[in-house]
C-alpha cells in the first residue's frame, strides 16, 4: 500500500470503524488486536495499517515471532517463526528481523520479547515442577 492509502485506512479505523478498538478508563484508547505490541490504538502501533509489523505469540513454553508481510496475499499476510528456546539465540533471530524498524517500535518489540520469554520460562518451570511432583507421588505410592 502507498502512504496515502495507509493514512486513509488509518483515518477510517480511527473514526471508530475498527473492531479491535476499545475504550478504557485512561485517556488512551486500547487496541485488542491479537498481534498488537503496545496495546495502544495509534497509527504507529496499528498492526492493520503498518506495512511491516512484528509481534510475539506464546503457546505453552514456545514463543513465535509473527511478521506481517505486506507483499503476501491476504490469506498468508502473517508469517510465524518458532523462536529457539535459548533466549540469546532467539534474540539474534528477532534482531535480524526488526533491524529496519524505527527506534520506538523496536523498544516496544523488545519489551514484548522479554515479557513473552519470561512467561514461557515460568510455564516451562511450572511444568517441570508438576512432573517432578507426580514422580514423587508415584514413588511414595509404590
Amino acid at each position: 500500500m502507498e502512504s496515502s492509502q495507509l493514512i486513509t485506512t488509518w483515518k477510517y479505523l480511527a473514526d471508530g470503524q475498527c473492531a479491535f478498538k476499545s475504550a478504557s478508563t485512561s485517556p488512551k484508547i486500547r487496541c485488542n488486536h491479537l498481534f498488537t505490541i503496545t496495546g495502544t490504538c495509534r497509527y504507529i502501533d496499528c498492526p492493520l495499517v503498518q506495512p511491516e509489523f512484528y509481534a510475539f505469540q506464546q503457546q505453552e513454553s514456545l514463543v513465535y515471532l509473527i511478521k506481517k508481510d505486506p507483499k503476501a496475499p491476504p490469506v498468508s499476510t502473517w508469517g510465524f517463526t518458532e523462536l529457539p528456546e535459548d533466549r540469546e539465540e532467539a534474540r539474534k533471530v528477532v534482531e535480524k528481523a526488526i533491524k529496519k524498524l524505527n527506534k520506538n517500535l523496536k523498544a516496544a518489540v523488545w519489551r514484548r520479547f522479554e515479557q513473552q520469554f519470561d512467561a514461557a520460562e515460568l510455564i516451562k518451570t511450572s511444568q517441570e515442577l508438576t512432573e517432578e511432583e507426580e514422580e514423587l507421588e508415584e514413588l511414595d505410592e509404590g
